[in-house]
């Protein structure tokens, strides 16, 4: 495939990687952050294409969204500079959406910038969290409340590393392409939804294609690029919260509940039909079941929902799929009405 906007190469052989890597000056160290399981798992890939990624600086953290914090960003920041990283070092995040997210904040704030590159080693990843350059840590129980938007030099995507994914963690990459497929594309929705996993390429392409369409045209998230967060306004929400309880489920989890309650929000505002919410529904609880949310405080959700980067007027905005294929931005819903629609994900 020719390379995408953005920056992007699509290639199972990563041979793109090796040559980038090859480029590299001997002069500048270079710096891989991995989490504990990507360093086992997948970092012997890297090192396998090249000297300099043997030769490379190795950070890791723990494995999980609980190590998308500050006190590990201050530790990635740490080793940079103990290491001597200039601003013509590179930061290669090898990992998943958290590796990204937070490797790619560190980046972007060290000496005030330094080069980085995604290695994206999920489906989720590699196919929207890897791309369109948002970067940032959880803070104060809020997801993603400090960050940045700051463009990697270049994304690497290899379905080398799904070879080892079970198909559960795979699952927390489809309900980010079932999304896409709500907000823009009816057919690409009929194409997936009754086995996504079926052709893991087409679906990474697409994916891809979709969220690379919304990004070029508004980078930093100022009018359509929103759309790209339908199901996150509640999903982030209820992710924080059972990340609190010790009970922590997937983003792919917490974005499907997201998509079900933000469809029942579209559906009691007169804009999504009865049907297509039924339809949504048949489709998303047998591939991810049902959150258990058992002792939630809707005062307590409804709170974190408030802390979401993209109200405006103190006023909850959400990014509702008026019908499958096409979506809205900066709609808004009472508390009495989001109340309603935890009770009916419910029951």
């Amino acid at each position: 495939m020719s390379e995408l906007p953005l920056n992007i190469e699509i290639d199972h052989s990563l041979n793109g990687l090796k040559t980038w890597a090859e480029k590299l000056s001997d002069h500048e160290p270079l710096f891989i952050l991995t989490d504990s399981n990507t360093r086992k798992c997948c970092l012997p890939v890297l090192k396998g294409l090249s000297v300099a990624f043997e030769k490379a600086v190795i950070i890791e953290i723990p494995a999980g969204e609980k190590s998308k914090t500050i006190h590990f960003l201050l530790e990635i920041l740490e080793k940079l500079s103990t290491h001597q990283a200039s601003r013509k070092s590179s930061l290669v995040n090898l990992g998943g959406g958290m590796i990204c997210d937070i490797g790619g904040f560190a980046a972007s704030i060290y000496k005030r910038g330094i080069p980085c590159v995604h290695v994206p080693t999920s489906l989720l990843a590699q196919l929207d969290a890897a791309i369109g350059g948002k970067n940032g840590v959880d803070f104060m129980e809020y997801k993603n409340l400090i960050g940045t938007i700051n463009f990697p030099e270049k994304v690497f995507v290899s379905e080398k590393f799904l070879e080892t994914l079970p198909d559960q963690e795979k699952r927390n990459g489809v309900a980010e392409a079932l999304k896409h497929g709500l907000i823009h594309d009816r057919n690409y929705w009929d194409i997936i939804k009754n086995d996504p996993l079926k052709n893991t390429t087409s679906l990474i392409h697409t994916s891809i294609q979709i969220k690379v369409f919304f990004v070029t045209r508004d980078l930093f998230e100022q009018n359509i690029r929103k759309k790209l967060n339908a199901g996150h306004t509640v999903g982030h929400a209820i992710e924080s919260w059972k990340l609190e309880t010790e009970t922590p489920i997937s983003h792919g989890e917490a974005v499907a509940a997201g998509l079900i309650m933000e469809s029942y929000l579209s559906n009691q505002l007169g804009h999504l039909a009865s049907e297509e919410l039924k339809e949504i529904e048949q489709v998303i609880f047998p591939l991810f079941g049902k959150v258990d949310l058992n002792g939630y405080n809707i005062d307590d959700l409804i709170s974190r929902m408030k802390q979401d980067k993209k109200n405006s007027t103190r006023r909850i905005s959400f990014s509702l799929i008026r019908k499958i294929g096409e979506a809205s931005f900066d709609d808004h819903c009472e508390d009495e009405l989001i109340s309603k629609a935890f009770k009916y994900y419910v029951s």
